[in-house]
């Protein structure tokens, strides 16, 4: 008799525990998600390698990049920053894409959006550092962005880009 009681005790607290982890592995998840909003727009122009406009004029920084400078009023035009912003513009500019934000990180410094494009199911943030057109950029981190630096890392090692050469985009001569 009091084997089987045992057996169910066990049984039910076998039951309840891994209910209790599911469930928290399901908050866990719907808790990050609901961190995230998607929204889809037209790409207006392009500015450089790393911000864009949309058709409704509100001004787009791809997050977790940043790409050598073109038009910065204290920088030099710096290496591949032109080559940049051409891969950008023939990718996006025109083109309905979807944007992701972080509702926790929407913003940086100048009130652009802070944002993943996304256009033919490719990450374009993404393939700016794998095309050696950008750098990881870690200053406004976004947990979507973490395997930048890995993938700036591979097209360092296949000297992609930036990296042809290992200067890492220095200011034009």
């Amino acid at each position: 008799m009091k084997t089987g009681f045992y057996i169910k005790t066990v049984l039910i607290t076998g039951v309840v525990l891994i209910c209790l982890y599911f469930a928290g592995v399901f908050i866990k998840h719907v808790t990050q998600e609901s961190h995230f909003k998607k929204f889809t727009a037209k790409i207006a122009r392009v500015i450089d390698g790393d911000t864009v406009v949309l058709d409704d004029q509100r001004h787009v920084r791809l997050v977790g990049i940043d790409s050598p400078e073109t038009n910065h009023p204290d920088q030099p035009v710096q290496r591949y920053g032109e080559e940049a912003k051409k891969y950008l513009k023939q990718r996006i500019e025109g083109k309905t894409c979807v944007l992701e934000y972080e509702t926790t990180n929407e913003k940086d410094v100048y009130g652009r959006t802070l944002a993943m494009i996304f256009f033919d199911g490719d990450n374009i943030n993404a393939e700016m550092i794998k095309q050696g057109l950008a750098y990881a950029y870690v200053k406004d981190p976004n947990s979507r962005t973490k395997d930048f630096v890995v993938l700036e890392n591979i097209a360092k090692k296949f000297r992609k880009g930036l990296w042809m050469d290992e200067a890492g985009g220095q200011v034009k001569k």
